[in-house]
């Protein structure tokens, strides 16, 4: 089977691209390289440059590679830089992604997965969120996943394209060998920040909001390890491609813990203090977003490995401490 991998130089796409060279499959990975890291990039995989928003190549790449397959995985995910440049999440998220299913539907490739966020849910006011809640995204960058949702909705009742949308919550963490990891520059991610400090490269870090109500007075949310993350794509992407199907799933381990709990364990598993500084909540911040992971167990039989926080904050310091 072959598969076109959106994004595979990044974070998450280039575990994807790792595990499914693994299973045997043939993968080009397609990068703009804008967030990008040549070595994130398996030497097995067939690189092209490209960005989303190209009118051509994606067609051409996928009838050149005889594509079966794409897991869409490139796009603009900084909330903030969202509400201050909502165009751009808009263009490239939503137009980008758009102009990759026109690419599809003119070549005739019929599966896709799409990497899409909790951030769609905006603020629940509720413990857990199902697929079945209504989604209110609270900043341009969950719009913008949220409008290509709707768009994959749409071309399969037009077209027939067969997808499976993964709405991930806080993904964290390395892989176990440290052979990849999470390399992004001037990371938001609250994990990585975390480990960055400890390992010496920033001073601190600022905790965006003291007087949420929680159990501690910051955020909640819910953090999946990057391993547990692509088994449920290596999971969803068994199942699309043996059934006909158009649907979404959720991607958390459905618990929360808040962000000081979070720098509590980074503390532990590193033995380094967390220098922090209390500052005013962003916008387009929720309160709490935790997963109901009900259906991805029972549709997709997916099933966690690594539900531990200690765990997940370990292996994103031992990636930090080793990464140059």
């Amino acid at each position: 089977m072959n598969i076109l991998i959106t994004g595979g130089a990044g974070y998450i796409g280039s575990f994807a691209t790792h595990r499914l060279l693994k299973e045997g499959f043939q993968v080009v990975v397609y990068d703009n390289m804008t967030t990008g890291f040549r070595e994130a990039l398996h030497p097995g995989c067939q690189f092209v440059f490209g960005d989303i928003r190209d009118k051509e190549l994606p067609a051409r790449v996928m009838r050149d590679y005889k594509i079966d397959m794409v897991l869409h995985f490139a796009a603009k995910v900084i909330v903030p830089e969202s509400i201050q440049k909502p165009l751009d999440y808009y263009e490239n998220n939503f137009l980008g992604g758009l102009n990759l299913l026109q690419n599809c539907v003119k070549v005739g490739v019929k599966k896709f997965i799409f990497s899409s966020t909790a951030a769609v849910y905006g603020d629940p006011g509720k413990p857990q969120v199902t697929e079945e809640d209504v989604a209110q995204p609270k900043n341009p960058y969950g719009q913008s996943k949220l409008f290509m949702e709707q768009a994959l909705k749409d071309v399969r009742q037009a077209h027939g394209i067969d997808f499976v949308v993964l709405r991930y919550f806080n993904v964290a963490g390395a892989a176990s060998d440290l052979s990849l990891g999470q390399r992004t520059l001037n990371a938001t991610h609250l994990i990585k920040v975390a480990a960055e400090v400890a390992a010496g490269k920033r001073e601190r870090m600022d905790i965006f909001g003291s007087d949420y109500p929680t159990r501690d007075g910051s955020a909640i949310r819910d953090f999946i390890h990057i391993e547990d993350l692509i088994e449920a794509h290596w999971t969803a992407i068994k199942f699309l491609k043996e059934n006909s199907i158009g649907d979404i799933f959720n991607c958390g381990y459905g618990h929360g813990y808040s962000v000081l709990e979070v720098l509590q364990a980074m503390e532990k598993v590193s033995g380094k203090k967390i220098a922090r500084s209390l500052v005013q909540r962003r916008p387009g911040d929720p309160v709490e977003v935790v997963a109901d992971v009900t259906k991805i167990k029972n549709v997709l039989h997916w099933r966690p490995q690594k539900d531990n926080l200690e765990f997940i904050c370990k292996s994103a310091w031992d990636w930090e401490k080793q990464l140059s």
